[in-house]
């Protein structure tokens, strides 16, 4: 054997051979990723490895470097391998897969399916006054598709997908095979720069389509399959174990119950999921090593002081975290506490009790083997890295108490109630340890892929593992006596939700502490790579009996170098690269409008911030934008008007990002939109200025650019809140661009009575509609580039004609995504778009 041998588990790095097999496949799967390898290729590398590691193996292991090199040949083989398997899981979908029939835009379709999974009920949006889309029942579970209608036959069809009922439905079953109609569409790249890509968490998943049905009678059911499969046995018994939830613990608790006990986190509200992000316990949410910690700890030592055979607990103990992580699907992280359970527990059972990277490696390879592409997703980085962390710095978490002579009597001669409580002390020690150290090791990758930062967590954690636990034990109980033992089960779910509602009242106390959690840019990828390559150098660059003093001290003051200079760095040159340009990005927020206005001099402007339904989805796209550019302050916004799909993310966004000023019109200032009142409460909480702003206003915009201001009067102009639009006009280096908002009816009459302005971009007023007069507008404004902040289907055709009459450069943030228009200080303008992911140049 080449890679060094160990016949105990590993407590050191040095001596994990199986840990090196893992990060070569890491190595090979994150080339494949970059690189994209042909599968042959991968192959071919994994062979030659192979071959390599045989030739000098075998004809050179006496010499001193034969060894070594045969190692790093088998490495370099297994990488390949890696890189085959990846690139097989990630790009091969069947010739007929669903997704093949599949658009950018949904179209409608018919498609007999058998449902592989139980319908879950996804939970109601609160009703928001900013919300102006009415909340509706869904239900979401995934499907088989077998045929689809393509005119009047079938045609065969293969692969898997989503399907959303906008409906309640729960009449379906596993193993069922349906007759759906309803739209299907493609799940697309992101549209905006710093956006979640559900694109690749999907194909992950190998799911690249969905299918949306809007009523229940849309999905009919055809026959039902042998109730003897596994996936019709684990459906029901889930249902059964979610309808108990909701039995005992009440509708109140019940969707939390069922989140932490069988992972339904549909069932929570977002504003609830909120709290948990916000305060850095999120991950109870999420079923992880955690929950299944808890609960087969309670389960070995109840069979343990049930009288039984050490190994009896061992071995019930191994069969019911087996049965768990089943019950909730072999999720990652549970897979990932699954595996080393059973390690450990097997362990036990022959006389060994160690602990160490060769175990956590061989679940890597587990979790690896299943998918692949579990590699880049946050939720199993956090599982591995909290565990990795805690083996890292077992000698500092689990300090021993003093075996000094001397220290040992003191100890021995206390009062009990004393050493109890010392004992009490000193694990509560332990605890917070743990909990610092994990949030600590964390907090990069939670800033680089969340933009939070909760300083409450290392404090809170420890605080809710009573409740948790109290709350996953009495879950249990209730799945075990509900429906044959009610007296029980009612004391059981007394006890969850008395528990649940300490935990939550818990979180939400903390939450409304001072600097509780702060949203911040956070580092960059390759600041947060540097960081954790570079700890791991520290680990292993450190001598052993060094690691209790100087690595919890070198790893903070190596946070903060890793975070704050490769940052600083690559803010430095993000700046440097846009050179003195003026730089407007046109966000895409559905039927809403965004628009980043960058100043030559280093100032951020925002003209708007709204979208035509949840203010959470456009928060998320405008947000993204900002972060990408490393932009945590704004040094002024414009508010056009008082419609909701231009300013219904901005009481949202303030929590999030500082705003100098704010520009609002008189007339939206005097507004008695309950929505516009409440915009103005939260930017007063927040501390921000409210300015109005009214025509031939003048803007200070730097010495290479100004603004200035086109429309309303001070007055308004008497009629709609459209026609009262603030209309921008931003010009650097000989260029205009125009931002209308929605102007039209009066307010365009006044516009258009105006000296027509030789304008180079502009934006359609209210989104391309024809009652904004598009041919008048571009025949006065005469653009070179028009863009229609608008998706392709809530553009008018009349709107359309026009400009391809006029023979406009036209783009829409709809299609392919946002817009950007660069001005140099030459005069010259470029234009790009954001598609599949990177910014493309026109």
């Amino acid at each position: 054997m080449t890679l060094s041998q160990s016949n105990s588990p590993s407590n050191g790095i040095s001596d994990s051979p199986v840990l090196l097999v893992v990060v070569a496949l890491c190595g090979g799967i994150t080339l494949d990723r970059w690189v994209d390898f042909s599968f042959e290729t991968g192959l071919a590398i994994s062979l030659f490895g192979l071959l390599f590691w045989w030739l000098i193996f075998w004809r050179f292991k006496r010499r001193r470097w034969g060894e070594a090199v045969a190692s790093v040949a088998l490495l370099v083989s297994i990488a390949g391998l890696g890189a085959s398997w990846h690139h097989g899981r990630w790009n091969w979908f069947p010739d007929q897969d669903i997704s093949q029939f599949a658009g950018d835009w949904a179209g409608p379709v018919c498609v007999r399916a058998k449902i592989r999974s139980e319908p879950r009920p996804m939970a109601f949006s609160e009703v928001d006054v900013l919300n102006p889309i009415p909340s509706r029942p869904r239900t979401r579970l995934r499907i088989e598709p077998e045929q689809i209608r393509n005119g009047n036959r079938w045609q065969a069809v293969s692969g898997c997908c989503e399907l959303i009922i906008h409906d309640e439905c729960r009449d379906l079953r596993v193993g069922d095979q349906v007759i759906i109609f309803g739209s299907l569409v493609r799940i697309s790249p992101p549209s905006n720069p710093g956006q979640f890509n559900f694109h690749e968490y999907s194909r992950s998943q190998s799911r690249l389509a969905v299918v949306h049905a809007y009523f229940s009678s849309s999905v009919r059911a055809e026959r039902s399959e042998d109730v003897r499969s596994n996936g019709w046995v684990l459906a029901t018994i889930r249902r059964r174990f979610n309808d108990l939830v909701w039995e005992y613990v009440g509708p109140n608790r019940a969707p939390l119950a069922s989140a932490i006990l069988l992972g339904n986190r549909e069932q929570l509200t977002p504003a609830r999921r909120e709290e948990f992000m916000q305060t850095g316990t999120v991950h109870l949410l999420a079923i992880s090593g955690l929950h299944v910690g808890i609960l087969a700890g309670a389960f070995f030592l109840l069979f343990r002081f049930g009288f039984s055979s050490r190994r009896w607990a061992l071995l019930s103990t191994i069969a019911f975290v087996l049965f768990y992580a089943w019950l909730v699907e072999f999720r990652t992280p549970v897979t990932r506490a699954t595996i080393l359970l059973v390690l450990v527990c097997v362990g036990r059972l022959y006389g060994k009790r160690g602990f160490g990277f060769n175990l956590l490696a061989i679940a890597a390879l587990v979790v690896l083997a299943m998918n692949p592409a579990d590699l880049f997703q946050v939720g199993p980085q956090l599982s591995f890295l909290a565990v990795a962390g805690i083996l890292f710095f077992r000698d500092w978490i689990f300090l021993a108490p003093s075996d000094e002579p001397l220290d040992r009597l003191i100890r021995i001669t206390r009062p009990w109630p004393m050493r109890c409580l010392h004992r009490f002390g000193f694990r509560v020690g332990q605890v917070v340890r743990v909990s610092s150290l994990i949030w600590l090791l964390a907090l990069p990758l939670v800033a680089f892929r969340f933009h939070l930062v909760s300083p409450v967590a290392p404090l809170l954690n420890p605080l809710l593992l009573i409740p948790i636990a109290l709350a996953l034990y009495c879950g249990m109980g209730v799945f075990l006596f509900g429906g044959w033992l009610r007296p029980l089960a009612d004391f059981f779910g007394a006890i969850c939700t008395a528990s649940l509602h300490g935990l939550e009242s818990t979180i939400q106390l903390f939450q409304k502490l001072p600097c509780s959690h702060f949203w911040t840019v956070g580092p960059s990828a390759t600041a947060t790579l540097v960081f954790y390559l570079g700890f791991i150098l520290l680990f292993m660059g450190l001598p052993k009996s060094q690691h209790k003093i100087w690595l919890p001290l070198g790893g903070l003051i190596w946070l903060v170098g890793a975070w704050m200079v490769p940052s600083a760095i690559e803010s430095h040159w993000q700046r440097s690269n846009r050179q003195s340009d003026l730089v407007c990005t046109f966000v895409d927020v559905g039927h809403g409008t965004s628009v980043l206005i960058q100043t030559p001099d280093g100032r951020n402007l925002l003209y708007d911030a709204g979208t035509f339904g949840s203010p959470r989805f456009g928060l998320n796209n405008v947000a993204g934008v900002l972060w990408s550019e490393h932009i945590d302050h704004l040094d002024a916004l414009f508010v056009s008007h008082a419609d909701l799909d231009h300013f219904n993310v901005i009481p949202e966004l303030c929590e999030r990002f500082s705003i100098g000023v704010v520009y609002i019109s008189p007339v939206m200032k005097s507004s008695s939109s309950e929505s516009v009142k409440m915009m103005l409460q939260r930017l007063e909480e927040h501390r921000v200025e409210i300015r109005e702003l009214s025509w031939n206003a003048h803007l200070d915009c730097g010495p290479n650019a100004r603004g200035s201001v086109l429309s309303p009067p001070p007055e308004g102009t008497g009629s709609t809140d459209n026609s009262d639009s603030i209309v921008l006009l931003i010009e650097a280096y000989g260029r205009k661009i125009l931002l209308p908002g929605d102007l039209e009816s009066t307010g365009m009459d006044l516009l258009l009575s105006r000296p027509s302005i030789d304008c180079d971009v502009v934006m359609a007023p209210h989104h391309g509609s024809s009652n904004s007069r598009p041919g008048e507008f571009l025949a006065w404004s005469r653009p070179e580039y028009v863009l229609v902040s608008a998706s392709l289907k809530k553009v008018s055709a009349q709107t359309l004609g026009i400009l391809a009459e006029n023979q406009r450069n036209v783009n829409r943030t709809g299609a392919p995504g946002a817009v950007r228009y660069r001005v140099r200080p030459s005069g010259e303008i470029s234009r790009e778009s954001f598609r599949d992911g990177q910014w493309n140049q026109h």
